[in-house]
């Protein structure tokens, strides 16, 4: 089920300087540019591809009752988020359905795929989708020019998920503080992942920012 090829933003990435490198058993750009640069870069506006990250997804009338059972911490109401115990994000879309997302080398989400098998009320949702952490100084400027609505830190609250339009494309937002910095989570259709990607990329080399490696998100990762 979590046998994985390579990113989905991959035709994206071909169109930047990179090293390509296999972790969690996918193809990803390991590293864009030098260390230096790249921390410039996340600083000013920075953008990393997070699709390695596992993820699990159930829905239904008792979804949260059965995950609750497999030892999942639940966020208290819809459109929101929690951190587990074992580090993966759990998001609350809408009363009854769940997104978990797995820390870098966390196995939650293979666990509760394991366990799940077929338990009434509860209805497996598919999970391929493009992933995205941004951060940086111009972050708030990137989100006036791509979307209509305040994605502020003060507007986005703490544990806030947000489904929104971002550059025409209907995508999952969230706010968190990863390893005390501040930055930015964004899913959407892996589809639209290239695309997506080359919109936060371009308007991030005007800002002196741009691509950097996964790594300088999660330092478990090279």
């Amino acid at each position: 089920m979590f046998t994985k090829l390579v990113t989905p933003v991959a035709h994206a990435l071909h169109h930047e300087q990179g090293a390509w490198g296999v972790i969690d058993q996918m193809q990803v750009v390991t590293h864009f540019a030098d260390k230096t640069l790249e921390e410039g870069r996340k600083k000013n506006l920075g953008i990393a591809d997070a699709s390695l990250l596992r993820k699990f997804g159930v829905k239904g009338p008792q979804a949260a009752q059965w995950l609750a059972e497999q030892g999942v911490t639940i966020p208290p109401r819809a459109n929101s988020w929690v951190r587990s115990e074992e580090g993966s994000l759990v998001l609350r879309l809408g009363n009854s359905e769940f997104l978990i997302e797995d820390a870098p080398g966390g196995t939650s989400c293979e666990r509760l795929a394991q366990a799940y098998a077929g338990a009434k009320g509860v209805y497996p949702v598919p999970h391929v989708e493009a992933s995205f952490a941004i951060s940086g100084a111009a972050v708030q400027v990137l989100f006036s020019e791509v979307c209509s609505i305040d994605l502020t830190r003060v507007a986005l609250g703490a544990q806030d998920v947000v489904m929104t339009q971002f550059a025409g494309v209907s995508v999952v937002l969230m706010h968190q503080d990863l390893e005390e910095e501040s930055h930015f989570r964004l899913w959407c259709d892996s589809s639209y992942g290239p695309y997506l990607w080359e919109v936060i990329a371009g308007i991030a080399h005007e800002h002196n920012g741009g691509p950097v490696g996964i790594g300088r998100y999660f330092a478990a990762y090279p």
